[in-house]
């Protein structure tokens, strides 16, 4: 087992990506404004960093599997740093959205490699453990992005914002250089990439618990890219408002993971990922009756919270479940589920902002067919380990 202090440093350098999210949503409408730009154009700037960060998830692990996981993690935080800078300058929303592809791939490093080592650390039930730790410091990190943001906004513009992350994030890189060990020693003969990809791919257990972090991140994804316009836009909530709002469903998404951990203790980690998976469903299919029925903001309010703290639940026990059999190459392992998840959230993300957010109907129907999909792939999941369990009786 890690080290609590490498463990805070990990979810540190996990944090990067949602911190490089949440710290700049209330300043959308300002970027709006500044840069000439219109709702799906700035949404398209979250879209950008999702798919910078699946393309980085796709070859960061492999290449580490083969080179060992420091001198990746390091090149990767150094360039989500150098990233970040330019977005600070950036003329325009095409220059931006560029910088945060680039940002995208460097934060990816950080995510993948991180998985990478914990899978290297332990398996199991031990696993599910660590990896709720690590989350708890990646989710409570960016809880206050939203207020700090929207208080850097008054101070010094959306630019102060990114060179205020550019500065956290070489603060980690440092860390990150003194506290992290190396804990994959590489193989003497490596394995070509594509086949080390298709041995992972083969793995259906890998394959459907995939399916369903993607869809749960791409839920996820959805809800942050569309709350800034539906909150502040359609229900007139002012920027420090929402940033609260936010706060509060950060805590949400915390309280979830937690709750995981602690329910994994009794109950399979299949069957416990499968109520969180059906709360998510309930939670979406909630939003549209709820304004039917003239409930106003605490309606929705609630619907989101319960969604958003259920996504919580799922991360931990769909990763785990698509890695606990991936320990030979748990970095290949984590970079094709990472890039899977955030292939999904770059290209659903923006699907409700494209549609128009008049109301909470596009949002919430993004919501449902997430959080469907992710429920199927769940009993899918059950319904195999019964089969399992019965052969082997």
């Amino acid at each position: 087992m890690l080290k609590g202090s490498t463990v805070l440093v990990l979810g540190l350098l996990t944090a990067l990506g949602p911190l490089s999210i949440d710290l700049y949503l209330p300043a959308f409408p300002a970027l709006r404004r500044d840069l000439d730009a219109t709702d799906g154009t700035v949404q398209l700037t979250l879209a950008a960093m999702t798919l910078g960060l699946a393309a980085g998830e796709l070859f960061m692990g492999a290449w580490s599997d083969r080179v060992g996981r420091r001198l990746p993690l390091l090149l990767s935080t150094s360039v989500h740093v150098a990233a970040t800078i330019g977005c600070a300058l950036a003329p325009s929303i095409a220059v931006l959205a560029a910088f945060r592809v680039v940002q995208g791939i460097g934060a990816a490093g950080s995510a993948v490699l991180v998985l990478a080592i914990i899978r290297d650390a332990a398996d199991g039930r031990a696993l599910v453990v660590l990896l709720s730790r690590v989350t708890l410091v990646t989710t409570t990190v960016p809880l206050l992005a939203p207020v700090a943001g929207a208080e850097l906004l008054n101070l010094a513009g959306w630019r102060g914002i990114f060179a205020v992350l550019a500065a956290a994030s070489a603060a980690v890189l440092l860390a990150g250089a003194l506290g992290v060990p190396e804990t994959h020693v590489p193989s003497p003969a490596p394995v070509r990439l594509r086949s080390r990809l298709r041995a992972v791919w083969s793995d259906r257990a890998f394959r459907r618990a995939t399916l369903v972090a993607a869809m749960t991140y791409a839920g996820v994804y959805a809800y942050v890219a569309a709350s800034p316009l539906l909150l502040q836009e359609v229900y007139g909530l002012g920027t420090r408002t929402y940033s609260i709002v936010f706060l509060v469903n950060s805590l949400g998404l915390v309280a979830g993971v937690q709750l995981s951990s602690l329910l994994t203790r009794r109950w399979d980690t299949a069957r416990v990922l499968a109520g969180f998976t059906a709360v998510t469903v309930l939670a979406a299919v909630a939003i549209v009756p709820l304004q039917w029925a003239h409930t106003g903001t605490g309606g929705l309010l609630l619907c989101l919270w319960l969604f958003v703290a259920a996504c919580g639940g799922c991360f931990p026990c769909a990763t785990a479940l698509a890695l606990d059999g991936q320990g030979g190459q748990s970095g290949t392992a984590t970079s094709l589920h990472g890039f899977t998840n955030f292939t999904a959230a770059g290209v659903i993300s923006p699907v409700a902002g494209l549609i128009g957010i008049t109301g909470p109907a596009p949002v919430a129907g993004v919501l449902m067919v997430t959080s469907g999909i992710a429920l199927l792939s769940v009993v899918t999941v059950l319904r195999s380990g019964k089969r399992v369990e019965a052969a082997g009786r």
